[in-house]
């Protein structure tokens, strides 16, 4: 009974990574298909976001625009083999006697990706910084610190409750 709930959950996972592989493969052969300005303005929607946010100037949008068509690329590229290292482990954690060998290395593997996914995110942020005046440097720090709500962590433990916060806040 058991044997036939694994191969039914087998059977139902690979269908499911058959969708993601046809999914990723279409998506890479119509990025290649479109035209370069139609790929930058669907790419990021939060571009719009800062644009607004951050009064960016026409140019400043652009040159965003430009500079995050190729980190999307990545990170979309990077997001694929994150997911697919992901049911590799779901596929090794089915099985009766997993090897903690190969678990171990494909969390070892995701982490790196992970790395990879933050690495450009913060490509993305860098390259706006490097384009924006003073004034819209401050706007994005203060967005930054507000979206990654640090204003309620301490800087310390990053916990929103701690003892120690008072305490610390005297010596900032």
């Amino acid at each position: 009974m058991e044997r036939i709930k694994r191969q039914r959950i087998t059977k139902w996972l690979n269908i499911f990574l058959l969708v993601i592989n046809i999914s990723a493969i279409s998506t890479i052969i119509a990025m290649n298909q479109v035209d370069a300005p139609e790929v930058i303005t669907g790419q990021f929607n939060s571009d719009e976001f800062l644009r607004q946010e951050l009064n960016l100037t026409d140019d400043q949008f652009k040159t965003i625009s430009e500079l995050d068509a190729k980190i999307f690329r990545i990170y979309q590229s990077i997001l694929d083999m994150q997911c697919e290292e992901q049911f590799k482990l779901l596929n090794e954690l089915l099985l009766d006697d997993p090897s903690q060998g190969r678990l171990d290395s494909l969390a070892v593997k995701i982490g790196q990706l992970h790395t990879g996914v933050k690495r450009q995110t913060i490509k993305h942020f860098l390259n706006i910084k490097s384009i924006v005046d003073e004034e819209q440097k401050v706007l994005l720090d203060q967005l930054l610190i507000d979206m990654m709500k640090m204003n309620d962590q301490c800087k310390f433990c990053n916990k929103t409750d701690c003892d120690r916060r008072t305490q610390i806040s005297g010596d900032r």
